[in-house]
């Protein structure tokens, strides 16, 4: 019987590892995780994997309504934590990046949606970008399909090194937008 409890306790430790600083609200696990933002509008799924005792994202995929957009979320404390405990530069001055931006429906107070991110990058070319999306919502867009890619140099980092970014439209002035970007 008590090699019973071990074998089951063993197994529960391996399922959960990590630490997530934010208490409140819903932290990453291992495998697909799901939120709607935006009061329904944005339905975001999340991939995450475990890299060194931390889940990270590896993708992201969202559906999003002409009604997500300006219904987003700024990042708070608990999440610019969570995204300088997952930095592994060393510097401890990245951004708590929105994988869905603000301006696009994303929640900053979700550690779904947040990522370490290079403040240069996320203020500067990862920013413009998502200006072009919101854009192409607002030209006649019904639906915007939005995908990331987060790359890693091993499994021991919990900072993407870089991130994939595409956009797709139904309606509107933009087919597809993608660019690739540096963290």
């Amino acid at each position: 019987m008590l090699y019973l409890l071990f074998l089951f306790i063993t197994l529960l430790q391996r399922v959960n590892t990590s630490e997530c600083v934010c208490t409140t609200v819903q932290c990453p696990i291992q495998g697909e995780n799901n939120i709607i933002m935006g009061n329904g509008n944005a339905d975001m799924t999340y991939v995450y994997e475990l890299h060194n005792n931390h889940e990270v994202v590896t993708s992201a995929y969202v559906i999003i309504t002409p009604d997500s957009l300006n219904n987003g979320t700024k990042t708070t404390d608990c999440t610019r934590k969570y995204s300088r405990m997952l930095e592994d530069d060393g510097a401890q001055s990245c951004d708590a990046g929105h994988i869905l931006a603000n301006s696009l429906g994303g929640y900053g107070n979700e550690p779904l949606n947040i990522f370490p991110q290079n403040a240069t990058i996320n203020e500067g070319i990862f920013s413009q970008f998502e200006g072009r999306i919101y854009s192409c919502m607002k030209s006649g867009a019904n639906k915007g399909y939005l995908k990331w890619i987060f790359t890693y140099e091993n499994t021991g980092k919990t900072m993407p090194y870089k991130v994939f970014y595409s956009a797709e439209f139904d309606k509107g002035n933009c087919t597809e937008i993608s660019a690739e970007f540096p963290n």
